[in-house]
C-alpha cells in the first residue's frame, strides 16, 4: 500500500514569509533623532566590487598574469546592487560603525565573495562616505571531485555557478559517487528572493535506492540586529545507511535502506540588544523513518568494493533489530535561546587572512518539544514523549590564545515506560595559539568527544577517517562513544609567491579511543594515534578555501597497513569548518532548534 506524503507547504507559508521579510524594523536607527547625528551622516556609498585576482598587485612580468586577466574577464563579478541590498543603512543614515562591521559580516558569509570590508572615510563637512570593498571567489565550477583516500576515487562529477547573473543564485547540478552513495540531481538557490531577505531552496534528484526531495523558504535573523526569524523545511530521502562491520577484509560493510520524512515550521523573535539578546521560538515538526526494505534489501559489501552488493544473511537481522524502528511524530517545539556574542577577524587560525569572522562570547540554545496525535500514518508508529535540544557554544581570546567550547545533546523522554531514548551527546574545546601576530606558526588543540546511547534509530560512530584518527580508515573501528584529541601545527609560509597563492606546511598528531555500546558491530579499541605531514594551499590568496594534502601513519594498527594519503579541497578540523560530526549528524533525526535560525538554507 502506498503511503501518501504532504507536499511541501511552501506557497501557503511563501507569502507569509514574503510579508514579514518585507518589512521594516532592521536599522538601530532613532526616527526622533533624524536631525541630529552627533557620529556625522552617510552622504554617500561608494562600491568597489573587485573580480577574483588583482592584477594590480602581481608583477608586470608574470608569465601567468594572461592566465588571471583571461580568469576575470571570463567571472561575472558580483553586482553593486545586490551588495547594496545586504547592507543595513542608506544614504543619509546617521553613521552606525556596527551596523557598517555587520554589513561587512553578511557580505563575507556568501561562498563566492572571498573578502568585504565596509569603511567609513570622513568629509571635511564631518560627514562621511561609507566604501564598500569586496573580492569575489572563482564561481563557475567543473569539479570532479577526485580523492585520494583508500585508493583514487571519482566522488562526484559536478557543474556549479555559485553566482549566477552576479545575483548570489546557486545553480547545480551534479552527480555524486562516494562509498554508498549513488546521487544525481540539481539544486536551486536563491538568497535574495524577489528583492527580500528570504532565502529559497530548492532541490530534487536520484538516489541509489529512490529518490529526493528538499525545499526550504527561510528568513533568517539580520545579522545581529534581525528582530524576526522563521523558516519552513521539507525534505524526503530514500536512501542507504552504512554500517562499518571493523573487518578489513571481507564483509567491510553492511547497507540498510531507509526512507526519511522531515517537515518543519517555525518562527522566532528576539528581545534585547546586540550582544545581549534573548530568543524566543515556537514551531511545528514531523519527523518519519521507515525500513521498507528490511530485512530482505539489506545487502553486504565485500572488501570496500560498492559497486558489488550481495544480499546480506539471515543474522544480519538479528545484529541490526535494535536500531529497525519505524516511527512518524509530531511535535510541538518551545525554543529559548541566549546569544552574547561579538565577532573578531585574526589572521592565520584556519586561513592564512582575515577572512574568517571568529564569534566570541556565549550563545545558548534549547528546544522542547511535545509530541502531539496529529497526521498520523497507518502501520508506523507515533511517539508519546517529550523531546529535548540543547546547545552551548563559548568564545574566548586572551590575545595570542583563542579557546572555543561547544556542547550539545539531544534525546526524547517517552511516556509508554521506554524511559530516555536516543540520547546523543557531543563535546569539542578547540584552542589556537600565536606565538606574535605577525608568526608564521599556529598551534591547533582539539579535544572531542561525541557518544550515543539506546539509539533506536541507525547510529554508529567510527574511529579513523578524515574528521577522526588520520592515519586510519574512514570505517576502521565502529562503535557508539568516542574521544578524540589532536596537535597540529601549521606554519605559513611567505614563498613562493604570497600575493598569488597562501602555501603553508603542517604537522600533526591525533590520538583517540572507542567505545562498543550497543550498537552494531561495536568495538572496544583501547587507545590508538596516527601522525603525519602535509602541505595547506589557499588559490588565490587569501582565500578562506584552504585545501590539504596530508600523509597520515596510522599507531598501532592491528592490520598493520601503511601509511594513508589524503586530499581534501576543505579545512576539516577548526572553527572555520564549525564542530559539525557528520557521523553523529546522520543519526539526528530531530534537528529543530534556535540556532538554526542564523544560517541560510544551505
Amino acid at each position: 500500500m502506498e503511503i501518501a506524503r504532504p507536499s511541501p507547504p511552501s506557497v501557503l507559508f511563501g507569502a507569509l514569509f514574503l510579508t514579514l521579510a518585507s518589512s521594516p524594523g532592521l536599522k538601530a536607527q532613532d526616527p526622533e533623532a533624524d536631525d541630529m547625528c552627533e557620529t556625522g551622516r552617510v552622504t554617500n556609498i561608494l562600491v568597489d566590487n573587485r573580480p577574483i585576482f588583482q592584477l594590480e598587485t602581481l608583477n608586470e612580468g608574470s608569465p601567468l598574469r594572461w592566465v588571471y586577466r583571461l580568469a576575470n574577464s571570463l567571472h561575472i563579478t558580483t553586482r553593486e546592487s545586490f551588495i547594496l541590498r545586504e547592507m543595513l543603512f542608506e544614504e543619509n543614515d546617521c553613521l552606525d560603525p556596527f551596523l557598517l562591521e555587520e554589513s561587512g559580516r553578511i557580505l563575507r558569509q556568501y561562498p563566492f565573495i572571498a573578502n568585504a570590508d565596509v569603511v567609513p572615510v570622513e568629509q571635511p563637512d564631518g560627514t562621511y562616505h561609507v566604501h564598500i570593498n569586496t573580492q569575489d571567489e572563482w564561481t563557475t565550477k567543473l569539479d570532479l571531485g577526485v580523492s585520494i583516500d583508500q585508493g583514487i576515487q571519482l566522488e562526484r562529477v559536478e557543474l556549479t555557478e555559485e553566482n549566477l547573473f552576479g545575483q548570489g543564485i546557486l545553480a547545480e547540478g551534479y552527480f555524486a559517487r562516494r562509498r554508498e552513495q549513488r546521487d544525481a540531481g540539481f539544486l536551486i538557490q536563491q538568497p535574495r528572493l524577489f528583492g527580500t531577505r528570504t532565502d529559497a531552496l530548492f532541490g530534487y534528484g536520484r538516489t541509489r535506492v529512490g529518490n529526493f526531495l528538499e525545499q526550504t523558504m527561510a528568513y533568517p535573523f539580520v545579522g545581529e540586529v534581525g528582530r524576526f526569524a522563521g523558516r519552513e523545511v521539507y525534505h524526503r530521502r530514500d536512501q542507504l545507511y552504512t554500517y562499518a562491520t571493523g573487518n578489513g577484509v571481507d564483509v567491510t560493510q553492511v547497507l540498510l535502506p531507509l526512507q526519511e520524512e522531515w517537515l518543519e515550521i517555525s518562527f522566532a523573535t528576539r528581545l534585547g540588544r546586540p550582544g545581549g539578546l534573548t530568543l524566543l521560538g515556537l514551531g511545528l515538526s514531523r519527523d518519519r523513518i521507515e525500513f521498507g526494505g528490511f530485512p530482505n534489501d539489506v545487502e553486504m559489501v565485500l572488501d570496500n568494493d560498492f559497486n558489488t552488493t550481495f544480499p546480506a544473511p539471515d543474522e544480519t537481522q538479528d545484529v541490526l533489530a535494535s536500531q529497525i524502528n519505524a516511527s512518524a511524530t509530531t511535535r510541538l517545539n518551545l525554543m529559548l535561546g541566549l546569544r552574547q556574542v561579538r565577532y573578531i577577524r585574526p589572521a592565520h587560525l584556519d586561513s592564512h587572512a582575515e577572512v574568517i569572522d571568529v564569534p566570541l562570547g556565549i550563545d545558548l540554545g534549547l528546544t522542547i518539544g511535545r509530541s502531539i496525535p496529529a497526521f498520523r500514518i497507518r502501520g508506523l508508529h507515533d511517539h508519546n514523549d517529550i523531546f529535548t535540544r540543547f546547545r552551548l557554544f563559548a568564545g574566548h581570546t586572551s590575545g595570542q590564545v583563542f579557546m572555543f567550547l561547544n556542547v550539545g545533546g539531544q534525546g526524547r523522554h517517552s511516556f509508554r515506560g521506554d524511559g530516555w531514548r536516543d540520547l546523543f551527546a557531543e563535546a569539542d574545546f578547540y584552542t589556537y595559539l600565536r606565538t606574535g601576530p605577525s608568526s608564521a606558526h599556529t598551534l591547533f588543540f582539539r579535544t572531542s568527544a561525541t557518544g550515543g546511547w539506546s539509539a533506536g534509530t541507525p547510529f554508529q560512530l567510527t574511529l579513523g577517517g578524515r574528521e577522526a584518527l588520520r592515519g586510519f580508515y574512514e570505517d576502521d573501528i565502529p562503535g557508539a562513544r568516542r574521544v578524540l584529541f589532536t596537535i597540529e601545527d601549521r606554519i605559513f609560509l611567505r614563498w613562493p609567491s604570497p600575493d598569488v597563492i597562501d602555501f603553508g606546511f603542517t604537522l600533526f598528531a591525533d590520538a583517540g579511543r572507542m567505545w562498543a555500546g550497543e550498537v552494531p558491530y561495536g568495538t572496544n579499541s583501547g587507545w590508538r594515534g596516527s601522525f603525519g605531514f602535509g602541505l595547506r594551499l589557499g588559490f588565490p590568496a587569501s582565500t578562506r578555501a584552504v585545501g590539504r594534502i596530508d600523509l597520515a601513519f596510522p599507531i598501532r594498527d592491528p592490520a598493520g597497513r601503511g601509511p594513508v594519503f589524503r586530499v581534501t579541497l576543505v579545512e576539516l578540523i577548526g572553527i572555520g569548518s564549525g564542530f559539525t560530526d557528520h557521523q553523529l549528524q546522520r543519526a539526528l533525526r530531530n534537528p529543530v532548534g534556535p540556532d538554526l535560525f542564523l544560517t541560510p538554507p544551505r
